[in-house]
């Protein structure tokens, strides 16, 4: 085949799969949307039939995003044959997943059915949108690969630049000083920046907004409620000890503030400390700058800086927790560790755990899996039982407050979110087939007859109220027998039911309606100053600032609308960005580094067997972490 051939049947192929996956990406318009009460219509005709509209002059955006895509491919084809890049069959298998994971979510937030349950011609058309969104993937994961090896190959020529001898830097300083003065203090012009860009926020919603959490924490620390760590004791014990010390001072409002305003800056420093951190690694200017405006001016972090709850905190914590880590290992390879590095990851493990239950969830295998790792580097046995101590103290901590303070624990029913909704799920779409037998187990754990009226697919928290807590704890095993009977008898409707609880986790689908999962789904830039609880209290916003808050609550929404920026609040994006990543570290054999990215991955699966789907508030230590995992592909000092 001569050369002039070949061009054109690469353009012809390009063209054609442009064509093919602008379709796929505006399946939600073609099909998605076709009213659940004619599922069982044809199909294929509704599909054609939509597809006159495509390209039409209404449709000429999809026809710049077909030749865009046919651009993208066929510059991705050249480079891959100038390069003579093989196909990378685990990235191949892996887009693949990601294909039918995102069609499942997709069809789950639109119909609340997977294509399995529907029809066979519903199941055919969704596995050639899986196709376009695995070579989508397949494309995107490429490219970044690529940046990365790109990144690291002239990273000895980024040191060099940064290690330019005296008179260099001189030279540099009188061109352009200012700029050279902040940036030889990254770290501190890293804090100053992220701290005041989150202050207009913290002045515009004084004393802080809060919401159901927040106050569940003060009366439970106050002595109004029950002693709980539903919310972890520790938290509500820092935030009740700020409440107490503005009192005393006269004011609630300067309580709940000085919490705010002293947590801030010790986030603003872990984060200013992740941008010095990547910077040292001998990233260049763009990456860490990036980062930096990552933390200063993304909306979420920012109205989360203003907001009392335990999350925002803890976002930070696990960043550190995670910084730590990957210090750890980095010093560990290069043989230059000493004991703090070994304190450092255990202290910050046990105080992340301290300010979020589910934390220890991650932290506790990913020291085991860490101390497998110490052993095999054969690390002296002291340095070791440092990290196991410390992360050992979080047990002995809440030994000590269930037996000695009266503190109560939290429910067991928070990590059984999916179980709970598969069985609420079953019994609403099959409750004619369920035994008697089976009806009489779920009567003893539930309140069997409110159980299909009140079951939300996106958030259990009604369903976990209908249990009866002292018939949970008699049948637990009863219970467990009927779950796995009726697993066997409709597993697609289980898989339906964990699909709906976490698709927000991994899927690319339209956010969920404005209160959906009582009001904690999506970005939850939370606004108000109110909550169960609230007439124990008496704070206040300051009216004068009331319509810089109602500019201030737009932003974020606006920010969402904004194409590449809207990323930064989408979950999806990070959990495939780390899936990436973790798969470029394991393909390159470099297996102490993917200890970080276990961490990540676990707290991203207790984020789908959270209460709440696409809850980024829950996501959001896992967002504000994910930065640092650049310093794995630098050099660290």
């Amino acid at each position: 085949m001569d050369k002039k051939s070949f061009l054109y049947k690469r353009l012809t192929v390009c063209l054609f799969l442009g064509i093919f996956l602008s379709i796929v990406l505006s399946m939600n318009y073609l099909v998605l949307d076709i009213d659940s009460n004619n599922l069982q219509e044809d199909l294929f005709r509704i599909f054609l039939n939509r597809l006159d509209t495509l390209f039409s002059g209404y449709g000429i955006v999809w026809s710049f995003v077909a030749f865009g895509i046919a651009v993208v491919l066929y510059k991705t084809m050249s480079y891959f044959i100038i390069k003579q890049s093989k196909v990378q069959i685990g990235l191949v298998l892996i887009s693949i997943f990601f294909g039918f994971v995102n069609v499942a979510g997709l069809s789950m937030y639109y119909m609340d059915r997977l294509p399995l349950s529907v029809s066979l011609q519903y199941t055919i058309i969704f596995s050639f949108a899986a196709f376009g969104w695995a070579i989508l993937f397949y494309i995107t994961a490429y490219w970044i690969i690529e940046w990365i090896n790109n990144i690291e190959a002239n990273i000895e020529c980024i040191f060099k630049e940064h290690n330019l001898d005296k008179k260099e830097q001189k030279s540099k300083e009188i061109i352009n000083s200012f700029f050279c003065i902040a940036d030889r203090h990254i770290f501190l012009t890293g804090f100053l920046v992220i701290f005041l860009c989150w202050l207009p926020w913290v002045i515009v919603y004084y004393p802080a907004s809060m919401d159901n959490d927040v106050f569940s924490q003060l009366c439970s620390f106050l002595g109004y409620w029950k002693k709980s760590n539903n919310h972890p004791w520790f938290a509500s014990s820092v935030i009740g000890i700020c409440y107490k010390a503005g009192k005393a001072l006269g004011s609630e409002n300067v309580g709940i503030f000085l919490f705010v305003f002293i947590r801030n800056i010790l986030m603003a420093l872990i984060y200013a400390k992740c941008v010095e951190m990547i910077k040292n690694s001998g990233m260049k200017k763009y990456i860490y700058y990036t980062v930096l405006l990552f933390y200063a001016i993304t909306p979420v972090w920012g109205a989360y800086a203003k907001h009392a709850f335990k999350d925002t905190f803890f976002a930070a914590l696990f960043c550190l927790y995670i910084m730590c880590s990957i210090v750890l290992v980095q010093k560990l390879k290069k043989g230059d560790y000493k004991n703090r590095h070994f304190l450092e990851y255990g202290l910050s493990g046990l105080v992340a755990s301290l300010f979020r239950n589910n934390c220890i969830y991650c932290v506790f295998p990913v020291t085991v899996l860490l101390v497998v790792y110490l052993m095999k580097k054969k690390i002296k046995w002291y340095q070791i039982t440092m990290i196991i101590v410390c992360v050992g103290m979080y047990f002995g901590y809440n030994a000590y407050i269930f037996n000695f303070c009266g503190v109560n624990k939290g429910s067991p029913a928070e990590a059984l979110s999916i179980p709970l909704q598969q069985t609420a799920r079953a019994v609403k779409y099959h409750q004619s087939e369920i035994t008697k037998e089976e009806e009489e187990v779920l009567r003893q754990v539930f309140e069997y007859d409110n159980l299909a009226v009140v079951y939300d697919p996106v958030l259990s928290d009604p369903v976990k109220k209908s249990i009866i807590k002292d018939g949970a704890v008699k049948y637990a095993l009863d219970y467990l027998r009927v779950w796995l009977q009726m697993f066997k008898k409709y597993p697609v409707t289980y898989l339906e039911a964990a699909c709906a609880q976490s698709y927000g986790y991994y899927a690319f689908t339209p956010k969920l309606p404005y209160g959906s999962g009582n009001m904690n789904s999506g970005m939850t830039i939370f606004n108000w100053l109110y909550g169960d609880g609230y007439e124990n209290f008496s704070f206040h916003y300051n009216y004068k600032f009331e319509k810089a808050r109602q500019i201030f609550d737009r932003w974020p929404y606006i920010w969402e609308k904004i194409p590449v920026l809207n990323l930064t609040n989408t979950i999806a994006f990070y959990t495939w960005l780390i899936v990436i990543i973790g798969y470029y570290l394991l393909r390159k054999r470099r297996f102490s580094d993917f200890i970080p990215i276990t961490a990540l991955l676990v707290m991203i699966l207790t984020c789908m067997a959270s209460p709440v789907n696409d809850c980024f508030r829950y996501y959001a230590s896992v967002a504000a972490s994910m930065p640092s995992l650049i310093i794995l592909f630098g050099k660290m000092k």
